[in-house]
């Protein structure tokens, strides 16, 4: 009789465990919104998010990196609750996972060398360089055809090649693009931003399981909650300045 009553004493403290902890998937190398410090932690503005996700719902967040292209998969697999990981919001993403409301409206920006292409249109036929998985991805193979992409599981990776030579020129995130303009002067951004609706315009949001309609319900509430009582603003101006 202990011994039953100890083993079911034990599953339910694993259960409330479990419950109390908020598990999220990323790919921690896209600064500023999830990447690795100088102490290996895990920092950046969908992590502040996240954690305040977390308290405002009163659970403990955890965090798995991993790469880019497997968080949709994994998710379906319940190897986390949710991803958080400036994770575009698309028609085609949505066939697989539901959505949270956006949480962050973005564009995309080609850089490259400065001085090295004029025109968008002059990237035709190049080697571009983008993250594997992304929506950067699918719009270059849909609209860019004659270009040669080159694919990285780590977007860091991308950058460093087009220091090489390796590649001509990346394509990503504005936000994230514009930290290394900010830390390298011999970079540009090519004629303009991209903000095709098809792809880029419905902004940044979490994703969770398509059956997960009560995670999906909890997320939306906070990200509710901490846009109304300014945690949000405190947030986006800590890493990105004031809002426009």
């Amino acid at each position: 009789m202990k011994t039953k009553l100890l083993c079911g004493l034990l599953i339910l403290s694993a259960s409330f465990v479990q419950a109390q902890t908020l598990k999220f998937g990323l790919n921690a190398g896209y600064q500023p919104f999830e990447f690795k410090n100088s102490d290996n932690d895990i920092v950046g503005f969908d992590i502040d998010i996240a954690k305040s996700i977390c308290a405002d719902l009163k659970l403990t967040c955890e965090f798995v990196d991993q790469a880019f292209d497997s968080l949709i998969p994994n998710l379906r697999l319940k190897r986390f609750d949710a991803i958080i990981s400036a994770m575009d919001i698309t028609k085609e993403r949505a066939k697989n996972v539901s959505f949270s409301d956006s949480y962050y409206k973005n564009a995309a920006l080609f850089i490259a060398p400065k001085g090295k292409f004029k025109l968008i249109s002059d990237l035709n036929g190049k080697k571009i360089g983008v993250q594997n998985g992304t929506t950067h991805q699918k719009y270059m193979n849909d609209v860019f055809k004659d270009a040669n992409i080159n694919a990285y599981p780590q977007f860091p990776s991308a950058i460093i090649d087009m220091a090489n030579g390796r590649v001509d020129a990346v394509f990503g995130d504005d936000s994230t693009l514009a930290e290394y303009l900010k830390n390298d002067a011999n970079l540009e951004i090519v004629e303009h931003s991209i903000t095709d609706p098809a792809y880029f315009g419905a902004g940044f949001g979490i994703a969770v399981r398509l059956d997960d309609k009560e995670m999906l319900d909890k997320i939306n509430q906070s990200l509710k909650n901490i846009n109304e009582n300014g945690t949000y603003k405190t947030i986006y101006t800590t890493w990105f300045g004031k809002r426009d």
